[in-house]
């Protein structure tokens, strides 16, 4: 399960964002983020738990906070 875990910090990194934090509740989690470009902190709230999601799924939803 470890691995897998690295393989979404490699994705947030990819996107530009440092892993500060991970809330988790029984159907979802909320990730805070430090977006390294302009230091900013941001929460993203995935819509299911990391360990249910593939990496593509992942990787579609950091995108879209990327591009903000």
């Amino acid at each position: 399960m470890a691995r897998r875990y690295t393989l979404y910090k490699k994705i947030l990194e990819k996107h530009g964002f440092r892993q500060l934090d991970v809330y988790r509740y029984k159907t979802y989690e909320e990730l805070r983020l430090l977006r390294l470009r302009d230091r900013e902190v941001v929460l993203v709230k995935l819509p299911k738990r990391r360990d249910e999601m593939t990496p593509e799924e992942f990787e579609e939803v950091i995108a879209k906070h990327a591009a903000q």
